[in-house]
């Protein structure tokens, strides 16, 4: 029997408490700066503006920490229960949408590579989805390569097709606009995949976007320590 319980890590979510935590009291201090030291008030709005620019951030680390501990992959052989992020507001808040679907009920699990474009930057994330029988398609979750804070996409996707006793079927690479923000996974896999050579391509794209991120991330560690 196929079983399983798939779950952010708690090192996961300790991390982004302590973000949201260190974002927020960040903004404190920038909120009661001005009127700790008296200052000329013609520079207030700039301090209070870029305290209200860090506690955004501390919010999305919050809804960030919200959909880590909600997320939840559960398969007990013959059923599959999941509370998974479909999608989110205008204000970047969570939406979340439970599943209990017989095994049986699965007609296929599919994967793909998806090539999202932030900031001029390329990216790429692996997505799953199962297809009911009824042909409705679910989106599960998605992982962008390259970070750590992610579900193991092909242990539930494996898991779940021999629960069903289908096997995993690939979907190639395809390119998307999805923002797949908090590991939100699409429903509408209208996108055709990339041939060999453009898939090759956006997957050198978005390596580069990794190693520069690697290399200002290694930079400013040695700035740190060197200043």
């Amino acid at each position: 029997m196929n079983a399983g319980t798939w779950r952010f890590s708690l090192s996961t979510r300790i991390a982004l408490a302590v973000v949201a935590f260190v974002m927020f009291g960040f903004a404190a201090v920038l909120f009661a700066l001005p009127f700790a030291v008296g200052g000329d008030s013609s520079g207030d709005w700039v301090v209070i503006a870029a305290g209200l620019f860090v506690a955004g951030f501390g919010l999305f680390a919050t809804f960030a920490l919200l959909a880590a501990l909600k997320t939840d992959v559960r398969l007990d052989g013959a059923t599959l229960d999941a509370t998974i992020v479909s999608g989110h507001d205008v204000f970047l808040i969570p939406r979340f949408r439970t599943i209990r679907l017989p095994v049986s009920d699965i007609r296929s699990v599919e994967r793909r590579r998806e090539v999202f474009r932030t900031l001029g930057f390329y990216s790429l994330r692996n997505a799953l989805s199962i297809v009911t029988a009824s042909g409705e398609r679910i989106g599960l979750f998605s992982d962008s390569i390259g970070t750590a804070s992610t579900l193991p996409i092909d242990d539930v996707a494996n898991a779940i097709a021999a629960a069903a006793g289908i096997a995993v079927t690939d979907d190639g690479t395809v390119r998307t606009k999805g923002s797949g923000l908090y590991g939100a996974a699409s429903s509408s896999w209208i996108e055709r995949p990339l041939d060999d050579v453009q898939s090759r391509k956006a997957r050198r794209a978005a390596i580069l976007t990794i190693q520069i991120s690697t290399a200002l991330l290694l930079l400013t560690l040695a700035l740190r320590a060197f200043l």
